[in-house]
């Protein structure tokens, strides 16, 4: 699994990255995961055309929240959010292209659970631009 770009393991039923390539998907479903989520945009640069029916074809279930990195919406999140309330007893790989609206999504689903702030998700593979800076504040005030 480390191979796999940006790669996190945020608790036994969660892990993260950037994007997988196709292989990757196989070695992800053998290490037991049961839902791939992705928050990219159909858009981003690298994306894997059909990925869909690619991870259908391997009998993984695939949801799609599709994130734009240049205009994060609340609704994005709350839908994130949800998601993961509902299938928190599955196993659970979420990535987007390199891992950044990811870690930043999983450090607001963190805090708004615990209340801790747990930086080192948010600022593992990146330091959040202004955008994203202004995302975070507006989620911590909902």
């Amino acid at each position: 699994m480390t191979n796999i770009y940006n790669y996190h393991r945020y608790t036994d039923f969660i892990s993260t990255s950037g994007l997988p390539e196709i292989e990757d998907f196989k070695t992800i479903k053998e290490a037991g995961f049961d839902i791939i989520v992705s928050l990219s945009m159909p858009t981003d640069s690298n994306m894997i055309e059909n990925e869909e029916a690619i991870l259908t074809d391997m009998g993984l279930p695939y949801m799609h929240i599709p994130v734009d990195y240049y205009a994060p919406k609340v609704r994005d999140f709350e839908i994130f959010r949800i998601f993961l309330d509902a299938y928190k007893a599955h196993k659970l790989w979420i990535h987007c292209t390199k891992n950044y609206r990811v870690s930043v999504f999983l450090y607001l689903y963190h805090f708004l659970k615990t209340g801790e702030e747990k930086k080192e998700l948010l600022n593992m593979f990146w330091t959040p631009n202004e955008i994203w800076q202004t995302f975070i504040q507006k989620i911590k005030k909902v």
